[in-house]
């Protein structure tokens, strides 16, 4: 399998949950004989992003609707690029807590700033409230409209 058909799994993760919802993900992948990679938000650059063609994005919220700090530098880059992404295809989980005023602040602002970029949304984002419950009809979804078994 070319490098371009993999699954990328993209996390930036608080508190730990959302971080397990990118190993959940890339398991289930596995399961399925999908070839993934699993990747820190912070470890991904926008070069890297334009060269993938498959992803979904994983993301907790901090502070007020805030990434967090394990995908501020790839949120930064992202919010000021002005890369052409639209051979890419993606999904976003962003996790969240509702009692907050920017519930899900951090998934909503990727999502939104990857389709200005031309990039195309296969499944509509997921939010979870306080956990990860959610992730799995999310995942199973989003790996058929990815194009995999």
């Amino acid at each position: 399998m070319q490098e371009k058909e993999k699954l990328v799994v993209i996390y930036a993760s608080e508190g730990g949950n959302a971080w397990d919802v990118a190993d959940n993900v890339s398991s289930l992948a596995s399961q399925k004989g999908i070839d993934s990679d699993q990747r820190e938000m912070n470890d991904v650059s926008v070069i890297d992003l334009q060269s993938m063609r498959k992803v979904v994005v994983i993301c907790s919220t901090t502070g007020d609707g805030d990434i967090p700090m394990t995908g501020e530098d790839f949120w930064e880059e992202l919010r000021v690029s002005e890369v052409d992404l639209k051979e890419l295809e993606y999904s976003v989980c962003a996790l969240g807590d509702s009692s907050f005023p920017h519930f899900c602040g951090a998934g909503k602002q990727i999502d939104q700033r990857l389709m200005e970029l031309g990039a195309k949304r296969v499944t509509d984002r997921q939010e979870i409230d306080r956990g990860t419950d959610g992730w799995q009809d999310w995942a199973g979804k989003t790996i058929k409209a990815l194009g995999y078994n």
